[in-house]
């Protein structure tokens, strides 16, 4: 896997406060008319590890789902939210 992935300084941030651990997987929607894949964060270690990549970047372990795809295999991680509802999203999955 060659997936480069960038990490601003207050999503750092977060995912330090919350253990230091962050797994990227897929969520499928099936409904009626055209099924839906979202991305989920987590701030643990998956339960079925060799589903994911590993990656160690500084004090922070990422998984990354291996049935996702990202755009240019870059995944920006950035922060959202404020306070006690600090999260992070990420980018550049491609959808189709």
């Amino acid at each position: 896997m060659d997936i480069q992935v960038s990490i601003d300084a207050q999503a750092k941030d977060v995912i330090t406060s919350k253990g230091n651990v962050l797994a990227i997987s897929r969520l499928n929607i099936e409904n009626c008319c055209v099924p839906i894949a979202e991305v989920v964060v987590n701030y643990k270690k998956p339960e079925h590890v060799k589903m994911f990549h590993q990656i160690l970047i500084e004090n922070i372990t990422l998984y990354i789902d291996k049935s996702l795809d990202f755009k240019k295999n870059i995944i920006h991680i950035k922060h959202t939210g404020f306070g006690k509802f600090r999260t992070v999203r990420v980018e550049g999955v491609a959808r189709f």
